[in-house]
């Protein structure tokens, strides 16, 4: 049977976010929890957090810790954040010259970090009571001490007083004061996606073009019950482009008759 043209309603296009936790064990598994250290007396250590709570041996950088300042480092992270290294970085009110860089690996996230999740000790960011600020790197949103709900609760991405820092969640950067304590912080990836809706027809795919299906010598139906009643079982979808090259298939969860009396209703997805 020839190709079928797909009509144009029969594509649904979407964009799905998602989430998932920035630190992995050596062996590129995910922790089993959001966080870097598990109590307040976890520390920066070095270019280092402190997590033997949770990795023994850690042999790969979760993250980087370092200290910019004039001459040190300063125009760089000026250049990245804001496109010029002579202008300053703003936050509660006033230009910042000397400050904390948390640098996430750049293995530990892909599209970017996600809002709302970041938590270092008692602070946040506060994407969830305003809109990021717009700069060169992106998204900027301030960093604040966050509310306290009871003797443990936390309510990430809502805060209280003034900015300590700024939280860049698409070049996966956290500037500010010094911060310790438990790490939370996920990522947010955008996963572009197809889903394609493929119909048979009562009166389509009822007939086969493999061999087996005619007698080679006659050029007849093998079995003479199919002239009237013919089935056949649909195993695949392919889905080819314009020029008739296969770009996609797609196997069914197993096989479907097909007959006069049913019809095949099925959607592929294409995430990529």
């Amino acid at each position: 049977m020839p190709l079928q043209r797909i009509a144009p309603s029969d594509f649904i296009f979407s964009n799905e976010i998602v989430t998932n936790n920035c630190w992995k064990n050596p062996d590129g598994t995910f922790l089993d929890t959001d966080n870097v250290g598990s109590t307040s007396t976890d520390t920066f250590t070095g270019n280092t957090m402190t997590v033997t709570n949770y990795i023994k041996n850690p042999t790969s950088l979760l993250f980087s810790v370092t200290t910019v300042g004039p001459g040190s480092g300063l125009g760089a992270i000026q250049n990245i954040v804001t496109g010029c290294k002579n202008t300053p970085i703003t936050w509660g009110g006033g230009a910042q010259t000397s400050f904390t860089v948390i640098s996430i690996a750049r293995g530990s996230y892909k599209s970017a970090l996600l809002p709302g999740s970041l938590r270092i000790g008692d602070y946040t960011d506060d994407s969830k009571m305003r809109p990021p600020q717009i700069l060169n790197c992106g998204r900027a949103y301030n960093i604040v001490e966050g509310e306290k709900i009871g003797s443990n609760g936390f309510t990430y991405g809502y805060g209280k007083g003034s900015p300590v820092g700024l939280f860049l969640p698409d070049v996966g950067l956290i500037l500010g004061v010094s911060l310790s304590g438990p790490f939370t912080l996920r990522t947010q990836d955008a996963t572009p996606t197809i889903q394609v809706f493929i119909r048979a027809r009562n009166n389509e795919y009822n007939y086969s073009m493999n061999p087996s299906f005619i007698s080679g010598s006659t050029g007849d139906l093998w079995f003479k019950q199919f002239d009237y009643h013919p089935q056949t079982y649909i195993t695949s979808i392919g889905l080819y482009n314009d020029d008739g090259v296969l770009m996609a298939t797609a196997k069914l969860p197993k096989p479907f008759k097909k007959t006069f009396e049913t019809e095949l209703l099925t959607s592929v997805t294409l995430n990529f």
